[in-house]
């Protein structure tokens, strides 16, 4: 399963990202998206690819995520790195690019496990 779309410069427009998009949506999976400049790129979680009744779920989700994420971010930090968390959106930027693709892949899975894992303890009846 690929965990993340990577953009480049020669990646002209937002086709390949909407695309991505699209199929994060059709299939339920987070959609992360790296975008590469030269030797540094940025990651990005949006939870825009999940249906709206969706949202209480992650917003429940936020201090765990936002913990997961520091300690991601935590290992792949520089001087130069920036980390941010807000609501629904996660982000590591000036990443080196080698780096920012194994960050990617951890996020990509810390959101998938965390999503499922509250699906289930939302379906459980009380």
């Amino acid at each position: 399963m690929e965990k993340f779309v990577e953009i480049t410069r020669k990646d002209k427009g937002f086709n390949k990202e909407n695309s991505w998009f699209r199929s994060c949506r059709e299939t339920g999976i987070p959609c992360v998206t790296l975008k590469a400049r030269s030797k540094l790129a940025m990651v990005q979680w949006d939870y825009m690819s999940y249906p709206a009744d969706m949202d209480d779920l992650l917003f429940a989700l936020h201090e765990q995520l936002k913990v997961e994420a520091q300690a991601i971010y935590d290992r792949y930090k520089s001087k130069d790195t920036w980390f941010s968390a807000g609501p629904g959106v996660i982000a590591f930027r000036n990443l080196a690019l080698a780096d920012a693709r194994e960050a990617a892949s951890e996020l990509f899975d810390v959101i998938y496990r965390s999503v499922s894992e509250g699906k289930l303890v939302r379906a459980k009846p009380h």
